[in-house]
């Protein structure tokens, strides 16, 4: 049975999350060593409690500190492809444990760093752990707390992914509300390369542009899974926000890669 029809009948028995539970277990005793000689490597790096980071990412100490760096550095670079990032006000949407914005402001020292999140275990942990950046709890569903037209630049990674659909217009709506006019966006998806993952029926919506929704689990949890075909997307952002490229996902060397959606509030 393949692994795509195994997580079907976890999801169908309500059985995700327990899965879910087991596998951290796994990777906390697989990853044990590694993750005690990076604390004894790098004593003043913070590290976030292991199931809160777990959730967000993966459960390596090392992939969350450097990778976290490197995919801030290559975002940042992506943005400055279209505006000038310096004094501006950013916000981590779906920030998680920190991963990326914790490295802002040592990167972007002139800029105003905002990180929210509706799992409020991680923004606490944030609050006491990370500095230079503010954070704020918003619910699974909207409005944040942040004014109208308040951000000049938005990401969201791996956000959208773990969403139902009425979420993602709700969220779409609100992330053109907070954003100021001209504002770019940084969205990443589950597209194209990620349709081998889904069984035939699901295959079928995704070839006729619907997304796909696999829930039955905790929204907004890892386990929780929405996939995104690229004309479902253009569909969403029409007549809030105008499409500057499009950087599809690849498979490659066993890595699945998210679609990166760069956007511009019209």
């Amino acid at each position: 049975m393949s692994k795509a029809k195994v997580k079907r009948l976890l999801r169908r028995f309500g059985l995700m999350r327990l899965s879910d539970n087991l596998r951290y277990q796994i990777m906390k005793i697989q990853n044990r060593k590694d993750n005690q000689n990076f604390r004894k490597e790098h004593p003043d790096v913070v590290i976030p409690p292991d199931y809160i980071l777990y959730e967000a990412h993966q459960l390596k100490y090392r992939s969350y500190y450097n990778y976290g760096l490197s995919n801030a550095k290559r975002l940042i670079t992506l943005f400055e492809t279209y505006t000038d990032l310096s004094e501006k006000k950013i916000l981590d949407w779906g920030c998680g444990p920190a991963r990326i914005i914790r490295h802002f402001p040592e990167l972007l020292k002139n800029s105003i760093c905002y990180g929210t999140d509706y799992n409020t275990d991680t923004i606490a942990w944030n609050q006491e752990h990370i500095k230079g950046v503010t954070f704020h709890t918003n619910g699974i569903f909207p409005p944040t707390v942040y004014e109208d037209e308040f951000f000049d630049a938005i990401y969201g990674l791996s956000v959208l992914t773990h969403l139902s659909e009425e979420n993602h217009f709700n969220w779409i709506n609100e992330l053109y509300r907070i954003a100021k006019t001209g504002a770019i966006l940084i969205l990443t998806t589950h597209g194209k390369a990620f349709r081998e993952k889904l069984v035939k029926d699901d295959q079928l919506l995704f070839d006729t542009n619907n997304l796909v929704v696999q829930g039955n689990t905790l929204e907004g949890h890892r386990t929780f899974a929405a996939f995104h075909p690229p004309k479902y997307m253009l569909k969403l952002f029409a007549g809030k926000f105008a499409v500057l490229d499009l950087i599809e996902g690849t498979f490659t060397n066993g890595n699945i890669a998210q679609d990166k959606w760069i956007l511009k509030k019209i």
